[in-house]
């Protein structure tokens, strides 16, 4: 699921019913729901019919089943042909007497529930929703609890473990269309003015997944020649959008071809969407994502919405968090698979840009919407659907991405959504089967990346070169300084990349520990100096983006906030811009009062000569110094051991906060904006 406003915080809660841990939730084993609906009356906007639900007893001589249905009304209750008369309904839940001698695992006992009303809405988010022309359902109610919200349209098991079969038979005003998950059986005209329309999944999925949408629709079909068969791919669609659907879904086909190649088979029946006129994002269900009427606009500026829907047929449908504490197992892991999409069709670039752009979010506003920083794992209910999982997961996923190399990422992932097809899984169970599978331990990864708050940031310093004979000894110090957390974490896999006299590259990794760890390494060369992770692997309190030059250029570090515009260069030059989204160390001043949320490390080496001046962007509000942009200051210094002083700038203000400093002899070394004290 990808919601529009995933920095809206839900500020009130509302229990529904009962949590996830309720036994009565593990009495029974559900094994098939037949849904029967008719879904005619739009003017009272009612819903009737029987659901069939196929059970088996979980322990011996059950003495009551229940089920849980929000708010409509139970008309009767028939266990096999038996009518039930003395079952309870309290608006949430269903007790059903049980008097059926049974044994633990005994197949099959058939329930069936007659019920009508008005299906209800979430407070939030989700819910059933009608209009005068359309009936469907979202699948998660974002302030309910559990969040999972089958229970407004038939009685259920609702939480993410509990998962079955399905059949779908869903009655509505003639020429409308009524699709559900799954695949279509049959559609049947009746002699009422209506149809039938029959759709069965054979796969066992929770609740939250199926779904109905029932409207004036036409069908966009085509196929997609699988790795391993070809799939049938439909789009249910309003009519004055059919052209629209088809360029904003035209890279339908590419996103499909990266998350096979990337996880494994779509194992799916039928690729499917479903238009709906949905005003605040999209919904996973299982072949039938409702997908909001906004986005299908005849461009391409929504299509990760899209592919985010898409990649949950692995990663939440295939396999789904085992509770809403795992919620970034579903999510983070969706919002990730959007730059996996944007590298598969726009390259290697945008894809950084992408992660980039995803991780200053993070840095910059997770804290602000999820109202603190808290680890991905063990977020709280108000939170299940906010920034952190979404965002800081997909960072996550990037670091363990990073941490495992592409082979072995991609490969260990394949594997664990294979081992727990139509499962749910923990974050522990997650952990442990990459650990198994991998034989690299991930205790450590999980308790720095998965399991704590805030970030760590890493840096180096002291370096130093000596001859070592014919070749050059580098000594120098890798740090770990703590963002909104007090852990240290262990055994953290970093890159680095030594910059030698000819500006070649030499990389080397390094496991680190702690607050400070010393190194002494060889080279042939003479390095310069040293790049921490330049290819932005791991997500810590810093942005970074380098490039090499061997010419005149004015480029711009996209998401650094700084620029360099160089007029003259003979030889070869390496510029490495890292915004750090953490308090300079050794930064204390009698003078001026630094930033404590921002600044600049620009590194570089050079053989040659050259001119230039760097450009820095600034935004009073960011660096939270509490005055305008007139009135702060850029400081300098060579290294985080010197003291920053002023350095000699060209000041533009844009407006009263934002403005830029443009240093016209750039050094290399570390800038931060400031304000008199």
């Amino acid at each position: 699921m990808k919601h529009l406003f995933l920095t809206v915080l839900l500020f009130f809660f509302v229990n529904f019913g009962f949590s996830q841990e309720n036994n009565f939730r593990k009495d029974v084993d559900i094994l098939h729901y037949t849904i029967n609906l008719n879904i005619t009356d739009f003017k009272n906007q009612e819903i009737s019919g029987n659901t069939v639900v196929q059970l088996s007893p979980r322990k011996k001589n059950l003495k009551n089943i229940t089920l849980e249905l929000y708010k409509l009304n139970v008309d009767s209750v028939f266990i096999f042909d038996e009518k039930i008369k003395n079952f309870s309904y309290n608006s949430e839940i269903i007790e059903i007497p049980y008097n059926h001698d049974s044994s633990e695992g005994e197949c099959c006992t058939k329930l069936t529930v007659y019920y009508h009303g008005h299906p209800k809405k979430d407070l939030s988010w989700g819910g059933f929703f009608f209009t005068d022309s359309s009936a469907y359902n979202i699948g998660i109610g974002m302030e309910a609890d559990p969040v999972s919200f089958g229970r407004v349209w038939f009685p259920c098991i609702d939480d993410f473990e509990e998962k079955a079969s399905f059949n779908f038979n869903i009655t509505v005003p003639e020429n409308y269309k009524a699709v559900c998950s799954g695949i279509l059986v049959s559609d049947k005209k009746n002699t009422n003015n209506t149809q039938t329309w029959s759709w069965k999944l054979e796969q066992e999925v929770p609740v939250y997944l199926v779904s109905v949408a029932v409207g004036d629709y036409k069908e966009i079909k085509s196929v997609y020649k699988g790795i391993k068969r070809t799939i049938p791919v439909s789009l249910y669609m309003y009519p004055e959008d059919v052209a629209n659907a088809k360029v904003s879904f035209s890279n339908l086909n590419k996103a499909l071809r990266t998350f096979e190649n990337d996880f494994g088979e779509y194992v799916w029946d039928r690729v499917g969407y479903v238009e709906v006129p949905f005003t605040s994002g999209a919904m996973e269900h299982v072949c039938n994502i409702a997908y909001p009427e906004y986005a299908v606009d005849s461009t391409l500026a929504r299509e990760t919405l899209m592919a985010h829907e898409l990649s949950h047929h692995w990663f939440g449908n295939l396999v789904t968090c085992k509770t809403t504490e795992d919620m970034w197992l579903n999510e983070g892991w969706a919002t990730y698979c959007e730059a996996l999409f944007k590298e598969q069709v726009y390259g290697k670039e945008a894809f950084k840009d992408y992660v980039r752009k995803n991780h200053v979010k993070v840095l910059t506003q997770a804290h602000i919407f999820d109202k603190g920083y808290r680890a991905v794992y063990g977020i709280p209910h108000d939170y299940t659907y906010g920034t952190t999982v979404y965002d800081k997961g997909a960072d996550v996923v990037h670091t363990l991405r990073g941490v495992l190399g592409d082979s072995l990422f991609f490969n260990s992932v394949t594997a664990y959504l294979k081992a727990f097809s139509y499962k749910s899984a923990s974050t522990y169970e997650f952990r442990d089967f990459l650990t198994s599978y991998t034989k690299i331990p991930l205790d450590d990864f999980f308790e720095t990346w998965v399991f704590t708050e805030g970030f760590p940031h890493f840096s180096v310093s002291d370096l130093n070169v000596s001859k070592a004979g014919k070749q050059y000894r580098a000594d120098f110090t890798i740090n770990q300084r703590l963002k909104a957390r007090d852990f240290y974490g262990n055994n953290n896999i970093l890159e680095l990349y030594f910059v030698d006299d000819n500006i070649n590259i030499i990389k080397k990794k390094v496991k680190m520990s702690g607050l400070s760890q010393n190194y002494s390494l060889l080279f042939d060369t003479k390095p310069l100096t040293i790049l921490v992770d330049p290819e932005e692997k791991i997500a810590d309190a810093t942005v970074d983006n380098y490039k090499i030059f061997t010419d005149t250029a004015n480029y711009d570090f996209r998401y650094t906030d700084f620029s360099i515009l160089i007029t003259k260069l003979e030889g070869k030059l390496l510029v490495q811009s890292i915004m750090n989204y953490i308090t300079p160390s050794n930064s204390l001043s009698k003078k001026y009062e630094i930033s404590k949320e921002k600044y600049w490390d620009i590194k570089g080496a050079l053989n040659g000569k050259m001119n230039s001046e760097g450009t820095f962007y600034v935004n009073s509000n960011e660096q939270n110094l509490g005055v305008e942009f007139k009135d702060i200051v850029l400081l300098y210094r060579p290294d985080e051991f010197s003291e920053f002083i002023p350095i000699k700038t060209e000041r533009y203000a844009y407006d009263a906060v934002q403005g830029i400093f443009i240093v016209k002899d750039l050094k290399f070394g570390q800038y931060v904006a400031a304000t008199k004290k």
